[in-house]
């Protein structure tokens, strides 16, 4: 995965499983890795203390990706609460960490920041976002600050 990661951004979803909200992002996260797949790294990051492994992840989202469930990870990036997207420049610096949308369930296009954001990396388009793509809505993770 590093030497992959040295040609492609890295994407990270970090969400907790059994969370109502997965259902709405996953379909989305799907659909990014669909679209995008071959021009960036996609895992995913479980935030649970429920016994999921990698496989049965895998399984039930239909795709074959990293999945990891160190939370120093989420810690690092300054995740600290989920549903949380976080991507990462080829140079291994934070470009974004948000929302997929401007609220939980929205489907709107126009406020679609993960993939304005992974466009606008992808294409070298500076990005300006407010305040409801940088401040995450959900549940907090333990241990996390809010930057």
């Amino acid at each position: 995965m590093n030497a992959m990661r040295k040609e492609h951004p890295f994407f990270l979803h970090f969400f907790y499983p059994n969370h109502p909200w997965f259902r709405f992002n996953m379909g989305h996260f799907k659909s990014l890795f669909k679209k995008y797949g071959n021009e960036a790294t996609f895992a995913i990051g479980v935030m649970s203390n429920q016994n999921f492994n990698s496989k049965e992840m895998q399984v039930k989202f239909n795709l074959s990706i990293p999945v990891f469930y160190d939370s120093s990870i989420a810690i690092t990036c300054g995740v600290y609460s989920t549903p949380q997207i976080v991507i990462i420049d080829k140079e291994d610096r934070l470009f974004f960490r948000g929302n997929y949308n401007k609220t939980r369930y929205c489907p709107d296009g126009r406020s679609n920041y993960v993939e304005q954001a992974l466009d606008g990396l992808l294409h070298h388009n500076n990005l300006i976002f407010n305040q409801y793509a940088l401040k995450t809505y959900g549940c907090s993770l333990p241990n996390c600050a809010k930057i």
